[in-house]
């Protein structure tokens, strides 16, 4: 059984310890440790995006690297084309992911189960192969990676914050991604949420009860499509480079392990996830030079311990334990107003 931690309001003073924490990282950290935490957020985004489709919609995508890729590129277009500012570049990405979400959900969200997965895969396979095959270069650039020729600078309002300093490269990443969780958040806590978890439960039944399944389920595929779309602009403002590789559906397992992993019928567990991910992969990839099958046999481990996910698990104990102690807490009370 799967905790629904989305509509718990209790929930808020968790995310409110993590915002202060995150506003306190840079007193704390160094500023490469600061690079790393905004690119887990960064990533945590992404496998949000896959959380969304698959913890929330029941579809088990292997397309998201397509619209990360897609808003790579996007960002791209708009700056090195059409010389746009920042902003108009992060809008033309995550634009780029959506357009591009919109035909490819349509084909996708009309089959179901291991066909969906199936078409998915066949989906990135193809369009890799297509910008790989140098035909796109106005999208791709000469190369396959394609690096700034400029640090990025964000104007807000009379100000102009360059993204070259780490602090606010840092907080910019943060904000941004804050917003995308906190609309994906508003999203779920909707009817129309509420109708997708119906679908992601039992599909029959929501369809007998006058729901349209199809358009719930690709509705749902192209806002996660914008999600992994800003999660890709700002890859590109942190790293200041793109890839090819960004597009083949390998990046789309990794967003497919951090949230399983973490958690994906939460908002917080693909964050959780991807650090658990990222940390220790580096980690062991500093000491074991085969870290990849160590890292596997782990995941066989979490998996088999924490079915739903590291974060999940985790709250659904805390609250258990909670409980336990309100309730001794309560019944030695009444005890000592029983007392003589």
């Amino acid at each position: 059984m799967t905790v629904d931690l989305v509509r718990r309001p209790a929930g808020w003073p968790g995310m409110t310890v993590l915002g202060s924490a995150v506003l306190l990282m840079p007193l704390a950290l160094a500023d490469y440790q600061l690079i790393f935490a905004a690119e887990i957020l960064i990533w945590g985004l992404f496998a949000l995006s896959f959380g969304l489709v698959y913890g929330f919609g029941g579809m088990l995508s292997f397309a998201q690297a397509l619209f990360f890729g897609a808003g790579c590129y996007g960002f791209n277009v708009a700056t090195f084309k059409y010389a746009l500012g920042t902003w108009s570049g992060i809008l033309s990405g995550v634009a780029a992911a959506v357009l591009f979400a919109i035909p490819t959900g349509f084909v996708a969200t009309r089959v179901r189960q291991h066909h969906f997965l199936i078409v998915t895969v066949i989906l990135s396979v193809l369009v890799s192969a297509v910008l790989a095959s140098g035909h796109w270069r106005w999208i791709a650039g000469p190369y396959v990676t394609r690096s700034l020729p400029f640090v990025p600078a964000v104007a807000l309002g009379p100000w102009e914050l360059s993204l070259g300093s780490e602090v606010v490269a840092f907080y910019f990443t943060s904000a941004l991604v804050a917003a995308a969780v906190c609309l994906a958040w508003l999203l779920i806590s909707s009817p129309f949420g509420t109708a997708l978890r119906a679908i992601r439960d039992n599909e029959s039944r929501a369809a007998l009860v006058g729901l349209n399944v199809n358009l719930l389920r690709w509705m749902m595929f192209v806002f996660a499509a914008g999600i992994a779309g800003l999660a890709g602009t700002l890859y590109v403002l942190l790293a200041r480079y793109t890839n090819l590789e960004f597009f083949d559906w390998t990046y789309s397992g990794k967003a497919v392990v951090a949230a399983i992993v973490g958690g994906a019928t939460s908002l917080a567990g693909p964050f959780a996830g991807m650090l658990f991910y990222l940390v220790t992969t580096e980690y062991l990839s500093r000491h074991f030079q085969e870290f990849a099958i160590l890292f596997g046999l782990l995941l066989l481990v979490v998996v088999r311990f924490a079915p739903d996910g590291l974060y999940v698990t985790g709250a659904r104990l805390l609250r258990e334990a909670l409980g336990r102690w309100s309730s001794r807490s309560r019944a030695a009370g009444r005890a000592a107003m029983r007392a003589p």
